[in-house]
Order: C-alpha cells, then sequence, then structure tokens
C-alpha cells in the first residue's frame, strides 16, 4: 500500500478522480499485454459497484503502445507463484491447494481453498486471501462468472488438486454454457397455485453489467379456473407482447424472462440506468398496451437469480 506521506500530487489526484466516479472504486497500476502500462479501475467484487467500472471503460481512451486500461482484476496465474504478505503471516502461494466440485446444472464450479498457513489465520482473512487468490487464477469476471460457493478450508481435502484443477473445470462449464438458452418450469406454489415460466437460464450478470435496472411488466389475460391462459389465443397475446418487448429493447436491453400465474404474467427485463431514452420507451409501451411496470435498481440480477443462478 502506498504510504500518503510519499503520494506524488498526480497520485492523490487519480485517487480524487476514481473516486469521484464512485467511491467504492478501487485502482492499480501494473505491466499491460498489449501496452507498457496498465490502469486498471475495478469494483473489487462488489456488483453494485460493477456498472460504475464498466462505464467508466466505455469512456476510456483506446489504448496506445504506453497506456491499456481494464475494468475488474485480469488473471494473473504467476501471481500464485509469489509469497504474500498479509496479517503479519507470509504465504508461499505455490503451496495453495484446491477442492473442486463441478455442478452442470447450475453451471457453477464450486471450490474450497486451502493453504496450510491457514489454520493459523482468522476466518476473515483466510476468505480474503482464498478471493484473492482466485481472482489472480481466473480474473475478477470470471470469479464471478463461474464460480458458486467459495469456501476457506483449514485441512487439505483428500481430492485436492493445484491451479490447473479449477481452470479445467471452469473450462468445461463455460464449453457447454449457451447463454441464449432458454428453460420452462413448472410449479405449484404452497397453496397449489400452478405456474410456469421460462428464462434465458445461462445468461450472467456480469456479461451485461451496465443493464443494472430490473423492471417487472405484468399483464393480465383471460385465464381458466387455475389462473393459467384460457386458451391459445391468450397464450399467443402473451407471446405477441414478449416479442414486441424484445423488439422495443434491441440491443439496449434484455428479456430475461416471464413467469406467469394466477391470470397475470410478469417479464422481467433490464435496462442500462443510464440509458433515459429506453427507459422512456419501455415506459410509452407500458402505457399503450395498458400494462403496468415496477422498476428498481438490481445490478446483480439478485431479483431473478432463482431463475438465472
Amino acid at each position: 500500500m502506498l504510504d500518503p506521506r510519499n503520494q506524488s500530487p498526480a497520485i492523490e489526484q487519480l485517487s480524487q478522480r476514481v473516486a469521484a466516479i464512485h467511491p467504492d472504486l478501487t485502482w492499480h497500476f501494473g505491466a499491460g499485454s498489449e501496452s507498457e502500462h496498465r490502469l486498471t479501475v475495478s469494483a473489487n467484487g462488489t456488483a453494485e459497484v460493477r456498472p460504475s467500472a464498466q462505464r467508466w471503460i466505455r469512456a476510456a481512451p483506446p489504448a496506445d503502445p504506453t497506456w491499456e486500461f481494464r475494468s475488474s482484476q485480469e488473471a494473473d496465474p504467476n501471481a500464485l507463484g509469489t509469497v504474500l504478505g498479509i496479517a503479519g503471516s507470509k504465504l508461499d502461494l505455490s503451496k495453495t491447494e484446491f477442492r473442486v466440485e463441478t455442478a452442470e446444472e447450475e453451471l457453477r464450479v464450486h471450490v474450497g481453498v486451502y493453504h496450510p498457513v491457514f489454520r493459523d489465520l482468522p476466518e476473515s482473512t483466510r476468505l480474503q486471501v482464498s478471493f484473492l487468490v482466485l481472482d489472480w487464477l481466473l480474473g475478477e469476471d470470471d470469479v464471478e462468472r463461474w464460480l458458486g460457493q467459495i469456501a476457506a478450508l483449514t485441512a487439505p481435502s483428500v481430492d485436492s488438486t493445484k491451479g490447473d484443477g479449477v481452470l479445467r473445470a471452469v473450462k468445461s462449464i463455460a464449453e457447454v454454457h449457451d447463454p441464449d438458452k432458454w428453460t420452462l418450469s413448472r410449479w405449484e406454489d404452497a397453496n397449489g397455485t400452478p405456474a410456469f415460466g421460462s428464462f434465458r437460464s445461462s445468461l450472467r450478470w456480469i456479461n451485461h453489467p451496465t443493464l443494472d435496472v430490473h423492471h417487472s411488466v405484468h399483464a393480465s389475460f383471460a385465464s381458466q379456473d387455475n389462473g393459467l391462459p384460457a386458451d391459445g389465443a391468450a397464450l399467443d397475446s402473451l407471446l405477441s407482447l414478449e416479442d414486441e418487448l424484445e423488439s422495443l429493447l434491441g440491443p439496449r436491453g434484455l428479456v430475461i424472462g416471464y413467469v406467469t400465474a394466477s391470470g397475470r404474467s410478469t417479464f422481467h427485463v433490464y435496462t442500462d440506468g443510464d440509458d433515459q431514452n429506453v427507459a422512456a420507451a419501455l415506459s410509452d409501451w407500458v402505457r399503450s398496451r395498458r400494462l403496468s411496470i415496477d422498476s428498481a435498481p438490481d445490478p446483480a440480477w439478485r431479483r431473478v437469480r432463482q431463475f438465472t443462478g
């Protein structure tokens, strides 16, 4: 960490400018891959801050021989060959081991991280080191994109592996990932009321970090006694609304999916909170179709996690 007493005015000015974008953004310099130097401005794993980092990178100038720019920590597997000093301890990261569990139906890899020094460290520090190691191994975005549960282990797993085992597991999930796949589900609530829904179950918010506003668009329809569409015409009208929504949004938003029950269908839509034009167009369309809408910030798509994972 830089000693504030030794910081140059340029460093202090850069910190102030990054904080002006969002107070929780972090930044660091590093060696570039195509340029001599790299400036990374990162959300540091915080979903609510990630849109600000992405909007910053959208406004960044193109890379040149001297500088390139990134909006998240990129993978640096070589870091696992270094010694990390933290909480008064020194960890030879080459001794790190991993427990890997691939959950293909979730498109996630659950990972346990073990280091011999962990047993002497508090849990908060063990978790901090675990996330640092995984960020270096995979890159900050791929940790969010592919990993599920992350645990800091105080004893090695019987089937432990090194970093290449984590990389293989993630690659196997990435190869079967289809962002355009729709999954249809049917269920009943606690009262026995039937429902069905369809979602893009393979989408990840990290692939669309500026689509940070969630809209629930509600449409009523002619229904049977059980609350499902009365006939094919009612179902066709709902499908037509979905087509209109996708056409309206174009590349400026996404229809994530819909749930239909009790005489109402709710479409789940995400748009860019900085795009006032798409918000206005969506509002006008809802009004013209005599629908209703609820909107709220949701950078990590938590309102649809039960469907998208």
